[in-house]
């Protein structure tokens, strides 16, 4: 497990590192995060006070100054059901319904990026991405793994490409920070019928109270990035159980 004290003390080493291409937001209060439909476990708890969002510059147009940015926002209203004014309940319920995850940074591929929060334990676990559709990645196992390889990252970026040139650092940083994504291990999901008969009493666990057309896929066997394509009719309602271990999607027509 990432130590949480060294993920903070790496974070607040990017804004130097990155010659300010790197901005960090302040902190979230205890009483801000007691308002959250999640529990805050102790260790994230220390991350948040001190960090609440990470904002990284990658691209400054040449023509007029413009700024793009990657921004890492452990407040993202998308966990409220909105952004930019918009109703967003369906992502929201795509990804597991409100209490089961908490959404952490929307990349500018229409990605967008959660936690795993157990609702019986309160435990977070695993990152995973997802977009409109029924498949998804999981990125690593825990925010501190996911942060601790973005500040890596940044460094990486700053030492290849410095950080005089906006857009060099950028691309460096992109490549870097897509890199494990782009050779993902593929998952192949079985029936929640079949893993109820399954010798695995963690898939058949899984796998209790779904409906026989649900489907499953144990995450476990692979230590970095998982991609599961859940070839289903229509839209899923994503869950996890057993500590984000076993993916599963339930066909759900978005109503």
């Amino acid at each position: 497990m990432t130590d949480i004290d060294a993920v903070v003390a790496r974070l607040h080493q990017l804004p130097d590192v990155s010659g300010g291409l790197v901005e960090l937001e302040p902190g979230i209060d205890d009483a801000r995060m007691d308002s959250w439909p999640v529990p805050v476990p102790a260790e994230i708890r220390v991350l948040f006070r001190s960090v609440g969002g990470i904002r990284i510059t990658v691209r400054r147009s040449v023509v007029n100054g413009h700024t793009s940015a990657e921004h890492v926002d452990f407040t993202e209203s998308f966990n409220n059901g909105e952004y930019l004014g918009h109703d967003v309940s369906w992502y929201l319920e795509h990804a597991g319904g409100p209490g089961s995850h908490w959404f952490v940074h929307l990349d500018h591929g229409d990605g967008h990026f959660y936690v795993d929060v157990d609702r019986e334990t309160g435990a977070w676990g695993p990152v995973f991405q997802f977009w409109d559709a029924t498949d998804t990645r999981r990125l690593a196992l825990s925010l501190p793994d996911w942060l601790q390889r973005l500040g890596n990252c940044v460094h990486q970026a700053a030492a290849e490409a410095g950080t005089h040139d906006t857009n060099a650092f950028g691309r460096a940083f992109t490549d870097r920070w897509c890199e494990p994504a782009e050779d993902p291990v593929p998952v192949s999901p079985v029936r929640a019928t079949d893993a109820r008969s399954a010798d695995d009493p963690v898939l058949r666990d899984a796998a209790a109270g779904l409906p026989d057309d649900a489907l499953l896929a144990d995450l476990r066997p692979v230590a970095g990035v998982a991609e599961v394509l859940f070839e289903l009719p229509v839209s899923c309602r994503y869950a996890r159980r057993h500590g984000g271990a076993v993916l599963t999607a339930v066909q759900w027509d978005g109503e």
